[in-house]
């Protein structure tokens, strides 16, 4: 895998609603329930955009949650 590909990371797509410090959902795809499928922050899928500076914002995000030892998901 080159460094490129690498990047290509759900923290780093347009697409991905971060959810807790380990993951999100994809908003780009549905399941048949109609719900978004869960990825973990390291995922790769096809449908990859970069997301820009959102990057560092989720970045800073996860860094705050870590610091304070919170998760809003447990």
């Amino acid at each position: 895998m080159n460094r490129n590909e690498s990047l290509k990371i759900c923290l780093r797509c347009k697409f991905f609603r971060l959810k807790s410090v380990d993951g999100g959902v994809c908003r780009n795809e549905k399941d048949s329930s109609g719900n978004y499928p869960p990825k973990v922050n390291t995922d790769q899928c096809s449908f990859w955009e970069d997301c820009g500076q959102n990057y560092f914002i989720r970045q800073g995000w996860i860094k705050s949650q870590a610091k304070e030892g919170n998760d809003p998901e447990k």
